[in-house]
């Protein structure tokens, strides 16, 4: 189906082609899931150009494709597509030019340009990923599958939060737990925090040990068939004081006021809006994250990008994060973050840990 549309939309005159360079592309439109290789539709085939390495994993994978092994000793790229272009008698080509080196694509298009029937080379951004905006239910189901595992994942992890763990500790344990109970691999290197290093969005887990009264925060995901989770959570270690219950409770009460405007058709700003009217009319307002959330799937940050300036429109079957948050330096920080999806039953939320503030 997504490569039907992919045709329709793109290859929809005689005789033109699209060269397609993106790993993550080229596993969406055909299930390949090895490297070194780029895809080249034509209005007469659909080709998969690999070499020996992945050659049998292509065929096996790549069942609505012809496989072309080349020969990297004796055969370019460049020169390989050039041969099936004037094979297929191809007049006008497209090719995904935010995936492709300026030097390899010089080198392509030096060779191609040879062509006297090759009219016209332009390039294409986005038509892959427009098509991976919404996801189909198994996509959805794959999102659902790796976000189960990462609830339980952190329950089980939860168990070892005791004084004097090390943030990297507690990251590795996650990580196990993960794979153990079936993740194909981290959705993203696991951002785990104590007290005030939880201030930094994107922090890496270091030798930080846990004391009573640190903020604990943790952002990760897991991975099943290529589609990942992306979930944080924020606890106390010990008592919370008054401060930390009230900046997290205005995290929560920004995270569902979003929540609460997804409907079929909203804009992403409009969600965004929402969220920054609870943090910016509070004391806290310099503190706050500048965006929301993101679209999630085969890429951890996909299309939309949910900020002040997303003019893009929540479908049903467009998979999000929601994820406000708070970062005071020297103090500590909080976020709260869900994956939810659009159905035709209302929104689901695919990530179910609790999220009340909880005082381990």
């Amino acid at each position: 189906m997504n490569l039907a549309t992919l045709r329709e939309k793109v290859l929809n005159k005689p005789h033109s082609a699209m060269l397609i360079f993106s790993d993550i592309n080229i596993s969406y439109l055909s299930s390949f899931t090895g490297h070194a290789a780029t895809i080249l539709l034509t209005s007469k085939a659909n080709y998969l150009l690999t070499d020996y390495r992945y050659f049998e994993q292509a065929k096996e994978q790549a069942s609505h494709f012809k496989v072309i092994c080349r020969d990297r000793a004796n055969q370019t790229l460049a020169s390989l597509i050039e041969d099936l272009l004037f094979q297929d008698d191809c007049q006008q080509l497209s090719y995904e030019s935010e995936h492709i080196s300026v030097n390899q694509w010089q080198e392509i298009n030096q060779q191609v340009s040879s062509l006297t029937k090759l009219a016209k080379i332009e390039p294409e951004v986005g038509a892959v990923e427009r098509l991976r905006y919404v996801k189909s239910d198994t996509e959805i189901a794959a999102i659902e599958k790796a976000a189960k595992i990462a609830d339980s994942a952190l329950a089980i992890m939860l168990n070892s939060v005791q004084a004097g763990v090390t943030e990297k500790e507690l990251a590795t344990e996650l990580d196990y737990q993960m794979a153990k109970l079936g993740s194909d691999e981290v959705s993203f290197a696991t951002i785990l925090l104590f007290g005030e290093r939880s201030a930094l969005p994107h922090g890496i887990p270091g030798e930080r040990q846990l004391k009573h009264g640190d903020f604990i925060l943790i952002d990760f995901g897991a991975v099943v068939d290529g589609y990942r989770s992306d979930m944080t959570r924020t606890f106390v270690f010990g008592q919370a004081s008054a401060e930390q219950k009230h900046v997290y409770q205005l995290v929560q009460q920004a995270q569902q006021a979003a929540i609460d405007e997804i409907t079929e058709g909203v804009i992403g700003s409009h969600l965004y809006q929402q969220s920054a009217n609870v943090l910016l009319n509070s004391e806290y307002k310099q503190y706050a994250g500048e965006g929301l959330g993101h679209g999630v799937g085969l890429v951890l940050h996909e299309q939309p990008f949910i900020g002040p300036a997303c003019n893009a429109v929540i479908e049903k079957g467009c998979v999000i994060t929601i994820e406000p948050g708070i970062y005071i330096p020297g103090w500590g920080g909080v976020r709260i973050e869900d994956d939810v999806v659009l159905t035709d039953d209302g929104l689901k939320i695919l990530t179910n840990s609790p999220k009340g503030l909880i005082e381990l």
